[in-house]
């Protein structure tokens, strides 16, 4: 992409950022002279749910930046660790339907990244990064163990991961994505079109300061409500869970630190000149949702050009909270990934056995660049990265053929 329109994108999304920030203001003040802004209830006392000991227990550590952060951990030492990693707007409760699953196998630790939660946070949004972000999970896997971990990512969390496996393999044992495509496709895919600056307005939005803040807080938190609401509607959160993230939320200054992580993520127009990422070469499980309009599930098959070997997963729904409202069926998925035993890379010129004439039918010449698994048991897409090329430039309407044809939806 040119210096020109690089910079004209960088304007066009400072220009919208005011532009939604204009709206929001003369709503909230429209709320506010109609009376409907209600003031925030004061929490002191955290819900039951936050404290349940089946979930684990409440730890602390200190970072090198003498900053404080928190994690729940909960299973055998003795065993495996896996760290997870939640998103953005979050906290570790996030993880609650998945603790007490992996927890008889392995040894869980949900981390509060750092401004989330109870973790400490600093103030400049400079500060939250995700190679800060990432620095701080690798701290925390050297304290605990001296071999690698499996990470288990979220949304945000999810680049914190892509961050770990490029900068810290050595830490990383598996490494599961949820709803988080490769951090080179999501620019890529942002600035694609222009309905995208659209659809991602809450994006642009955050580029303002306090401002999202206060909207976020009015109505006693309003907007986790919304956030919430088809969860709610569908039980798979129940009024608990609602005040558990109301009451990480009470405060204003509670969306500072969560709203920094979404600031500082990388979304800047890739450059012409900019080299193509290197490939990862550790496991790698992607479970995308199937009805994301800004990352849709084509987005999840590019990302796998930039992996040796992976096995993505679609879902059905957004897919930005999956592991809540289709809980058992992301563990069923997790405990199979989890458990399966060390794979060996494929040379360049050895096919894959269990590769479908089906698969190469549908998508052709991208087949040449990775030899192709379909899991039937699974439903998934499992690559393995052979030599450079392939399916990064896959049309999403071939993707959705492909699908069609081998009982993917």
């Amino acid at each position: 992409m040119s210096f020109l329109k690089t910079r004209i994108l960088g304007m066009l999304a400072w220009a919208l950022a005011l532009l939604y920030g204009t709206f929001v203001m003369l709503y909230l003040t429209c709320q506010y002279v109609r009376g409907k802004i209600t003031t925030s209830i004061t929490r002191d006392v955290p819900p039951p749910c936050l404290h349940d000991p089946l979930l684990g227990r409440h730890k602390f550590f200190r970072l090198k930046q003498n900053m404080k952060l928190h994690y729940v951990e909960s299973g055998n030492h003795e065993n495996p660790l896996v760290i997870l990693i939640h998103g953005s707007p979050d906290f570790w409760f996030t993880w609650r339907k998945q603790i007490p699953a992996l927890s008889t196998d392995y040894w869980v630790v949900a981390l509060d990244l750092r401004g989330c939660g109870d973790s400490e946070g600093p103030y400049f949004r400079t500060q939250y990064t995700t190679a800060e972000l990432a620095s701080d999970v690798a701290e925390l896997i050297r304290l605990l163990v001296a071999k690698p971990a499996h990470l288990v990512c979220a949304g945000a969390g999810g680049q914190v991961g892509w961050h770990m496996a490029y900068h810290y393999p050595h830490l990383i044992s598996k490494l599961v994505l949820i709803h988080s495509p490769h951090p080179y496709i999501i620019r890529h895919h942002f600035h694609q079109a222009w309905s995208h600056y659209l659809k991602a307005w809450y994006l642009i939005f955050l580029k303002l300061p306090l401002l999202p803040e206060v909207a976020a807080h009015a109505n006693d938190s309003g907007v986790i409500d919304k956030y919430l609401k088809k969860l709610v509607k569908t039980k798979a959160v129940d009024e608990e869970d609602v005040e558990a993230y109301k009451f990480a939320f009470s405060r204003k200054e509670d969306w500072t630190g969560t709203f920094h992580i979404l600031r500082s993520l990388d979304l800047k127009p890739l450059d012409s000149t900019e080299p193509l990422p290197d490939v990862i070469t550790k496991p790698t499980l992607l479970i995308m949702g199937d009805e994301d309009t800004l990352m849709p599930l084509e987005t999840a098959y590019r990302s796998a050009e930039y992996v040796e070997r992976i096995t993505i997963k679609p879902v059905q729904g957004p897919g930005y909270l999956c592991h809540v409202s289709d809980a058992q069926q992301v563990n069923t998925i997790l405990g199979n990934f989890l458990r399966e035993l060390p794979w060996k890379p494929l040379s360049p010129l050895e096919p894959s056995k269990s590769s479908s004439t089906l698969v190469g039918r549908v998508m052709g010449a991208s087949l040449t660049a990775v030899s192709t698994t379909v899991n039937k048991t699974t439903g998934a897409f499992e690559m393995t990265k052979s030599i450079p090329g392939g399916l990064y430039g896959i049309a999403q309407a071939t993707i959705k053929a492909a699908e069609s044809k081998l009982g993917l939806e």
